[in-house]
């Protein structure tokens, strides 16, 4: 039987950036920290793997007590922690005492416009690149994590020459389609595109993290959109090693996908995906 997989530990709602593809302005008005309590219980009903996240981790003043429960109760947890990363260089002296073992860092874009729109605040790229390149100097493990959304899609292969030439070491690099997030109230017509349209932008992008050696993982896109690329998509690896997680309650096959000789492999579409552009 198949193990169902769950890594996530939320622990706030609170962050410095308003992302247009994120709901955690929205938590934020049902509950900014999530108690002790729960925090500690969901840490014990994990396996050895823990992503640490939410809204922005960094800015949890808990957040030391809970790494610190993680390594009393799991000595030998994974940790991962996903951070915007704009406070991350002066936490890093903290966060090394607890062996974080994962820093899995959201990097909108290069370009501080496009950054900038994508959060929704000014001034956060270069705080950002400072701290993934400390975290490189450090030795530390590092995982660049792109969301793949309407504003940015074009640039993707843009992004890969960047990241070649300015980040000399990194553990890999996740590039992940957008989400629908309802409870943001969003127009999400302008926040996500269609497979269709950025599928050749996430095709060129996967051949040049090929061809630099890239570590890289792709995910919340179905296999036929990837070309000969299909073999980095995240849900791919963990399907055909047996495990099913918990994104599979999100996703469903549609018609066409019937035919599909990778059908048993793939995760397939997502539901607010489908629902967004009428099935």
């Amino acid at each position: 039987m198949s193990k169902i997989i769950d890594y996530l530990v939320p622990i706030n709602s609170v962050c410095n950036q308003k992302c247009i593809f994120c709901s955690a302005e929205y938590r934020m008005k049902l509950d900014s920290e999530i108690p002790l309590k729960i925090i500690f219980k969901q840490i014990l009903e994990k396996d050895n793997y823990i992503q640490i996240s939410w809204g922005e981790p960094l800015l949890d003043s808990r957040l030391e007590k809970i790494l610190f429960f993680i390594r009393k109760a799991k000595p030998d947890a994974f940790i991962e922690l996903q951070t915007n990363a704009v406070f991350l260089k002066d936490k890093l002296d903290m966060l090394q005492k607890y062996n974080i073992n994962l820093y899995n860092v959201n990097y909108p874009s290069h370009i501080e416009e496009i950054n900038d729109r994508v959060v929704w605040v000014k001034n956060t790229l270069k705080s950002r690149e400072e701290a993934m390149k400390e975290v490189i100097r450090r030795w530390l493990n590092l995982r660049i994590n792109i969301i793949i959304n309407k504003l940015n899609y074009q640039i993707l292969p843009e992004m890969m020459d960047y990241i070649k030439e300015n980040f000399d070491w990194f553990e890999r690099i996740q590039l992940s389609f957008v989400k629908v997030m309802w409870g943001a109230d969003k127009n999400w017509r302008n926040v996500v595109p269609s497979y269709e349209e950025a599928s050749k932008f996430i095709i060129w992008a996967l051949k040049k993290a090929s061809e630099y050696r890239f570590k890289v993982d792709i995910d919340h896109i179905p296999l036929c959109f990837l070309w000969n690329y299909y073999k980095f998509h995240v849900d791919y690896k963990k399907l055909k090693s047996g495990q099913v997680g918990v994104y599979m309650k999100e996703k469903t096959y549609i018609k066409k996908c019937d035919n599909c000789n990778l059908k048993q492999f793939c995760s397939w579409y997502r539901k607010d995906y489908l629902t967004l552009y009428n099935n």
